[in-house]
This record gives C-alpha cells, structure tokens and sequence, in this order.
C-alpha cells in the first residue's frame, strides 16, 4: 500500500476522482460509506500521566526482538525512516525546524529525524511526558533508556557499523532538541511558547485520540496548516478504525474512527498535496485490550 506522489488530485476507493466542491469534509464523511459517528469522550484534563510506565509498557527495549506481527511500534520508526531517506532534500539541516505536536514522553521519531534539522521542539500536554523527554536530553540517570531505539535506527536501518555512530546520533539529537514546550491541540494557538513557522510538523497518534470528534480533528489540522512555514511538511501517523482507547484503566472515545481515505480528504480540502503514505493493518493477533484499532496510517503532506 505504499504510494509516493506530488499530484493534488486523488482517488477515494470506490468514489472516483475526489472532489470537494459544494460540500464539508463533515458532510462528505456523513454522506460516504465511511461514515463517522461521534462519540463524547472524557475530559482530557483528566487523562493518563504516569509517563514511565506508559513508555515501560508500550515501549518497551525488547520491541525489536518481539513478534513483528503483534506489535507496531518497529513499523511507525520504518515508515519515520523511509520518509527522510526519500524527503530529506527538502529539509535545510543548517536552518530547517522541526515541531512535534502531542509527542508524549516518545523521542524515537526524532532519532530519524536529527540528520535534517537544525532545532527540534518537542511538546506534549502532559507535564509529566513533557518531564520524561527532558530527563533524556539532559542526560540525567533516571532517564528512560532509549538506546534500542538509537540502535535500530542506526546500526539496522541506515546500516551505520563505525562503533561511535550511535553515540554521534545520540548527542545530535541532545543538540538539536532545543526546547520542551507544552501544547493543547483544542486550543486557538496549539504551541502558544513558539513562534516560529515550522518546516516541518510531526504528530503520531495525537489528535486523532486527542480532539474528540471529527470536527475537532479538522481543526487541529487547519491550525497546523498555518504553522507551517510555505512548503513545509507534516507527517500524521494515526491509527485506523480506532473508537476507543485505555490509558491507566480509563477507557477514552476518540469521536473520530478514520480510514486512510478521510484522512487524505481532509489534508487535501485544507490544502495540502499528499506526498507520501503508508498503511499497515494489524494483525488479529496483535490487538489487545489498550485499543480497538486495525491498523494505522503514515501520511506526510506539503502545505501547498
């Protein structure tokens, strides 16, 4: 299911050319067989923030030795991989930023990410995975150890073998991960301590679980599109067919269960060009009890 292209046109299975003239994204996913129903969802002031043993449990060091088929995580850093080893051009590593919007206490998109930019800022609206992040960059002992993931990136997906590369790309990314910053994607300003138009935004699984309903989605996205410096990209990796998720015993109703067909609708009406994307179901034996999703999507799209 991998495509790669820079059309502003394209196909919705089943639907023809994809057009949005005369009608909303809402009524446009009303209308269609990928109709969404809404759910209210719980207040996020209340959600999960026991950041460590969220990343103990998810993100575990032995990730990359498990099944490959049950868990997803070693797709999202290929797909992370696959995206700057083909767009790095487009990214000026003297000057180019880079804003990850709803990163939690999660580094390991930033590790393919450190070679093509200049500043990264991280944030999330969770103080406690804001605090895991910082315990990382600044190298404290009790920080979260990462280096499976460095490991992987390097040695396994780039094929690094000099015995330094790996502690090269840790302290790049220390370098360049400039700031630490709180965000709250429902707002009017998502990141109201920064400024500065990005090159490129990233956010995985943040406001597909974060904004409720499938209106709030469309504005997060809206609100992202102007704080994207011209050009600049952003890459969305969401999970697929997802109602519900469970943080810390609390179950969370998402209010927007997306296919990678409405995705792709709302990028384009808000006006970006889908440059590359990537699907994966997940297998029956690898859903569990922490969600209801079958797969995810990893889409990157240029602000036009």
């Amino acid at each position: 299911n991998h495509s790669v292209r820079r059309s502003s046109e394209s196909k919705v299975k089943g639907q023809g050319r994809f057009c949005f003239e005369n009608t909303s994204i809402r009524d446009w996913c009303e209308k269609s067989k990928y109709k969404l129903k809404c759910s209210n969802m719980d207040t996020m002031e209340d959600r999960y923030d026991d950041a460590r043993s969220y990343l103990e449990s998810r993100y575990p060091g032995t990730i990359f030795e498990q099944d490959q088929t049950k868990v997803m995580t070693p797709w999202n850093v290929l797909c992370y991989h696959k995206f700057y080893k083909t767009f790095n051009s487009e990214l000026d590593n003297s000057t180019a930023v880079l804003l990850d919007v709803g990163g939690g206490p999660c580094i390991y998109s930033h590790i393919c990410a450190a070679p093509y930019v200049a500043e990264i800022y991280h944030s999330d609206y969770v103080k406690a995975c804001r605090d895991e992040v910082l315990l990382w960059r600044n190298k404290d002992p009790n920080a979260y150890d990462w280096s499976p993931y460095f490991r992987h990136v390097v040695n396994t997906l780039e094929g690094q073998t000099a015995p330094e590369a790996v502690s090269e790309r840790e302290e790049r990314l220390r370098r360049v991960l400039k700031d630490v910053i709180f965000c709250d994607v429902k707002a009017d300003i998502i990141t109201p301590a920064i400024s500065t138009k990005a090159n490129i935004i990233t956010c995985n699984f943040c406001i597909d679980s974060a904004c409720g309903s499938m209106d709030g989605f469309v504005s997060a996205l809206q609100k992202i599109y102007q704080m994207l410096a011209p050009k600049g990209i952003l890459v969305l990796l969401s999970n697929l067919g997802c109602s519900w998720y469970q943080l810390g015993g609390t179950k969370y109703f998402t209010g927007c269960k997306l296919s990678i067909e409405v995705i792709e609708a709302c990028l384009m009406k808000i006006g970006f060009v889908i440059l590359f994307k990537e699907c994966k179901e997940k297998a029956l034996s690898g859903r569990n009890i922490n969600n209801d999703t079958t797969g995810q999507a990893f889409v990157a799209a240029q602000k036009a």
